[in-house]
């Protein structure tokens, strides 16, 4: 009898635990439902109240259709489920059937049976007691990579009856066109049957029945939140593109990268995928380097968002380290096949994490710094960090699984990306009270230096040149004195205009030190002097040697 093998299974040797920097998401700011964007070459960008409205209401209503799409067909669970790990994925049906009759095969303690990465193939039995129960669903296509379905024949020996294959669509049921997987069941076909289900992740699988109709309906809520989510995200893109042209502010750069990852990595990862080939699944060295575009993002977004080499510079450089290992040393290691699956994926899941605590670690540190944007970025990595951890212990089996935590991904990013748009638009805020606070400066600045030129050309043009014109005058009248007496009294008023020329120098002086400009201006001044010097020094040299019949 032909086994139906899994073509290229032993590829598929990594975990799906990388995760993601989350930095996100929506930059337009609600702060006090009205904004002035900053004003970029001459161009101000305003946001009506309008916007702020229509975007809350919608957002309103997206969570306010969670409860009514969760309202979905219920289905039964199959119960009891039987279960037996095939870690090396090499077990043929008949090898499989004979651990099933030698009752080899244990109980599964509850409706939600929990695989660890290093169980790459399960096989369930169960038994089918109606023909009622029309289709069998085990869970999406992230966490069912393949799936055959074997029946007994009128011999007593198992027969493929149904194969699914995640990346071939023909293998899905016609009319059921979904990311999660249905499997039809004989129509009158009783008795026993064997599930052989393959992927390479942690994973949970609850084996829900139902009728045609039960199963639609199961199938269509389940698409209908990924697809609410890719929407929104979508929104927020376009708009925030459009922010991109009207700002030039460079923090949307890796803002728009990271959130067309997420929009497409956070339901590639929860069961819902967009598009997808061979090397983009887990054990494939290529899944680890497409997935480093979150990183890259998200810690250049970091970087900039928090302006980091200024208020954590230490940080920073963690951070970059911290990436350099999730994007170049973790993809060698896959590549290598060096080490074991469960060591890598401990790697992966230790690293990723720590990245992530880092970035929200470096949000806290710069919030108490004092900078006060940085309060939305900490409270948006919370929300996308608690979805994280609620779907990582769930599929780990430490924690209940169920449809909540399943979608805590969703619910997580997207209270998120709500929450960044606060981030952004107070960070706008901020920049343009700065940028106001500075033209205010330096308009106090150039007045006050415009007053001090005007005081000091005052100085120079009257002041200081009375006396001097003065002493001229009466050195040139000195020449013709008629007595002592007269020389006297004209050399008495040269000393009083010299003494007049020697307290304006000092008062020009001492107003340049008060100001504080000799002190910081020391070294430009010493350059004015010696230029000065050097030019009399020249001039007068050209004089002599033109001699004195050159100004006739």
């Amino acid at each position: 009898m032909t086994h139906l093998t899994d073509r290229g299974l032993a590829m598929y040797s990594h975990p799906l635990q990388a995760r993601r920097a989350r930095y996100p998401l929506i930059a337009v700011s609600l702060h006090g439902f009205r904004v002035d964007l900053l004003q970029t070459q001459g161009y101000i960008l305003r946001l009506p109240n309008t916007f702020f409205q229509t975007f809350g209401v919608c957002l309103l209503g997206l969570f306010a259709m969670l409860p009514v799409v969760s309202k979905s067909e219920s289905l039964d669970i199959l119960n009891p489920v039987y279960q037996y790990v095939d870690t090396t994925g090499t077990l043929t049906v008949q090898e499989a059937a004979s651990h099933w009759h030698h009752q080899e095969f244990t109980l599964a303690p509850t409706d939600i049976i929990n695989c660890a990465i290093k169980d790459s193939v399960i096989w369930l039995a169960f038994e089918r007691c109606s023909t009622d129960i029309q289709y069998l669903s085990p869970g999406h296509e992230s966490i069912v990579w393949r799936a055959t379905l074997y029946a007994l024949d009128s011999t007593g020996a198992y027969l493929p009856v149904h194969h699914y294959d995640h990346l071939q669509p023909d293998t899905r049921v016609p009319g059921l066109p979904y990311r999660t997987v249905a499997i039809p069941l004989p129509a009158h076909q009783q008795g026993s049957f064997l599930l052989r289900i393959a992927a390479r992740r942690h994973r949970n699988y609850i084996l829900k029945t139902g009728d045609l109709t039960q199963i639609s309906s199961y199938l269509l809520h389940k698409e209908s939140i990924p697809l609410l989510f890719i929407g929104f995200m979508l929104c927020i893109f376009i708009y925030n593109v459009f922010l991109l042209f009207s700002t030039r502010d460079l923090i949307f750069i890796p803002y728009l990268i990271y959130l067309l990852f997420v929009t497409y990595a956070v339901p590639f990862h929860n069961g819902y995928v967009l598009f997808s080939e061979e090397w983009m699944w887990q054990g494939n060295p290529f899944y680890t380097v497409w997935t480093s575009v979150g990183y890259l993002s998200g810690g250049w977004f970091a970087i900039i968002y928090l302006d980091l080499p200024k208020n954590a510079p230490r940080l920073r450089y963690w951070i970059i380290l911290l990436m350099a290992v999730l994007v170049v040393i973790v993809p060698l290691l896959d590549a290598s096949g060096w080490l074991h699956v469960g060591i890598m994926a401990m790697i992966v899941s230790t690293s990723s994490l720590l990245f992530n605590l880092s970035l929200w670690s470096a949000g806290v540190y710069v919030w108490i710094k004092g900078v006060s944007h940085a309060h939305y970025y900490v409270l948006g990595w919370l929300f996308a960090i608690s979805g994280m951890v609620l779907f990582i212990l769930s599929t780990n089996g430490i924690i209940p699984y169920n449809d909540f935590v399943e979608e805590s991904f969703y619910y997580g990013f997207a209270i998120e990306a709500v929450l960044f748009a606060f981030a952004i638009g107070d960070r706008m805020n901020v920049l343009k009270k700065e940028k106001r606070a500075l033209e205010v400066e330096y308009l106090d600045y150039t007045k006050e230096q415009n007053w001090l030129l005007a005081k000091q050309s005052f100085m120079n043009s009257h002041l200081l040149r009375a006396p001097l014109s003065r002493i001229m005058g009466l050195l040139n009248i000195l020449q013709f004195a008629n007595s002592r007496e007269e020389s006297q009294e004209y050399l008495k008023h040269i000393e009083n205009s010299t003494t007049e020329m020697d307290y304006v120098a000092k008062r020009m002086s001492a107003m340049l030190e008060k100001e504080g400009y000799l002190e910081k201006y020391e070294e430009e001044f010493n350059e004015v002097r010696d230029s000065i010097y050097h030019d009399l020094e020249k001039e007068k040299k050209h004089t002599q040697s033109e001699g004195p019949d050159s100004h006739k």
